[in-house]
């Protein structure tokens, strides 16, 4: 036996295989995308430019804020049944992790519609969810009545702005913490807050409807509860670029004009 033959022979199939393993890592990550339908019981007409915005979270964590992994927006909504669907890239999915959808309606940042529970999804039930929403407005109040206009818009300096929403997730003040907040001092461009477990501070700079904060900085306390809370109330703030408000809602916005936190004006005591 020719022992150079040899060599060549079991060389090919190893190219070959390394080619085809090179080939594989070459090939675009896979996508999937959630489709369904939402809906609301009201029989009332959305304002023309209402939006309508659906989110695929990862709600695994609990007592946590859910994760976004991705989103879909209708601008405008028009009226419903709203047919979306939310694509997502399969590495952003972990097999073990639970998977949720939801979906809000704003018109200008205020809140309209939204639904008030996790509808589950990836759970290996291929069909499209249908979503319910309910009504944001408090009694009868229409959407079209724009009730927060009727409230004088809370300044954005010298207001204590009580955190409410981190993205679609409500926030929560675990027991013996205080409420995380902001204030953005009138007379200089600094801010002072909480994060519910520790104390914040910074600058901020603002210019029309603007709003971009730097040189953020806390405490080092540890907490029992609302660490990740607090950890994703300081990315969101990181990623800030402008902001409005409408009555006493601040809504604080990223790169992208998605809401990344929502704020309620408190009258200090």
């Amino acid at each position: 036996m020719n022992l150079r033959t040899d060599k060549t022979m079991w060389k090919h199939p190893v190219r070959q295989t390394l080619a085809a393993f090179a080939a594989t890592l070459a090939l675009p990550a896979l996508a999937g995308i959630v489709t369904g339908t939402a809906t609301y019981r009201e029989r009332i007409a959305l304002p023309p430019d209402a939006v309508f915005e659906v989110t695929l979270q990862d709600v695994s964590r609990a007592g946590a804020p859910a994760l976004v992994i991705d989103r879909s927006t209708l601008d405008p909504a028009g009226q419903p049944p709203f047919h979306f669907g939310v694509a997502y890239q399969d590495q952003a999915i972990e097999p073990d992790h639970r998977y949720a959808v939801r979906a809000v309606i704003r018109q200008h940042g205020r809140l309209l519609f939204t639904t008030d529970t996790h509808v589950p999804a990836l759970d290996g039930n291929n069909a499209p969810l249908q979503l319910q929403l309910v009504s944001a407005s408090r009694g009868e109040e229409k959407p079209s009545e724009k009730p927060a206009a009727q409230v004088p818009d809370s300044p954005l300096r010298g207001t204590y702005w009580k955190l409410t929403r981190l993205g679609d997730a409500p926030v929560s003040v675990a027991e013996r913490q205080r409420e995380p907040h902001l204030i953005l001092a009138t007379h200089e461009a600094r801010l002072s807050g909480n994060g519910g477990c520790n104390s914040l501070m910074g600058g901020y700079e603002a210019d029309g409807d603007r709003l971009r904060f730097k040189g953020l900085a806390g405490t080092m306390m540890a907490c029992a509860q609302g660490m990740a809370q607090e950890t994703q109330f300081l990315h969101a703030l990181e990623t800030v670029r402008r902001y409005r408000i409408a009555g006493r809602q601040l809504d604080l916005l990223g790169a992208d004009n998605a809401v990344v936190a929502s704020f309620e004006s408190v009258a200090l005591r």
